[in-house]
């Protein structure tokens, strides 16, 4: 069927050259038609698509605005690495609540839930998330973790909103409360890390440059938890790869 299609489109698209050599009409029709035919060989190509081959996604219910989607409530656009293909544009949601990735159909406009194990990596609003799996350490679960750092050594953060539900007025209220985690990859070993000691821990062999490192540039670990983090990987690699 594709390539009765391709055959199709790219004969048609051969004629309207040959016409407008020889008769010379107006070039912005011939643009114009170009155009629609590419749109239309475009949309028949993504209605084939392997990110149309998912479960049909089960919605909350909710009667307030909270939402379990990473970022807003809204398709937000980005690549998708989906069964060792990449694919570009895709308008997704990220339900952090069941650790699902939420397509929408190419032709239908329908969400559909896709297969965890066949998504490497995907983008959302300029966030990276990539797939970790059981045999990557046992201190993570296996799902996706956003990728805050991608050097020497790696950041992660796992996000999570938790659902919870409770009836007020014989009506069901709606809550999800987040929880973010942050690893470190170092060295092939993944350590989970939340105070400031336990990040200096992690990179003990730097303990003493990292605290001057802190003072000198007046990081608030506490302010910003997640930047800090980042700002001390990124000074360790440095220094190691000064070493």
């Amino acid at each position: 069927m594709a390539s009765w299609w391709t055959c199709t489109i790219l004969s048609f698209l051969t004629t309207i050259q040959c016409v407008a050599q020889l008769s010379r009409p107006d070039t912005a029709f011939i643009s114009a038609a170009k155009s629609n035919q590419k749109q239309l060989y475009k949309k028949f190509i993504h209605g084939q698509s392997r990110l149309n081959n998912g479960s049909a996604y089960r919605d909350y219910f909710s009667k307030n605005d909270e939402h379990p989607y990473f970022g807003v409530d809204d398709w937000a656009y980005g690549y998708i690495i989906y069964d060792d293909e990449l694919y570009t544009d895709v308008a997704m949601f990220y339900d952090l609540s069941r650790d699902k990735v939420i397509a929408e159909h190419s032709l239908s406009g329908t969400k559909l839930e896709l297969v965890s194990e066949k998504i490497k990596q995907f983008s959302l609003a300029d966030h990276v998330f990539i797939r970790l799996g059981k045999n990557e350490s046992s201190i993570i679960p296996e799902g996706f973790f956003e990728l805050l750092y991608d050097g020497t050594t790696k950041v992660y953060a796992r996000r999570e909103k938790i659902l919870n539900e409770k009836i007020e007025s014989n009506e069901i209220i709606t809550k999800f409360d987040d929880l973010n985690r942050i690893y470190i990859q170092k060295d092939g070993t993944y350590f989970f890390v939340n105070k400031k000691k336990s990040v200096l821990d992690v990179f003990i062999d730097k303990k003493q440059e990292l605290k001057t490192f802190l003072t000198k540039n007046k990081i608030n670990y506490n302010g910003d938890r997640e930047k800090a983090i980042v700002r001390m990987a990124e000074f360790y690699d440095a220094q190691k790869n000064q070493s």
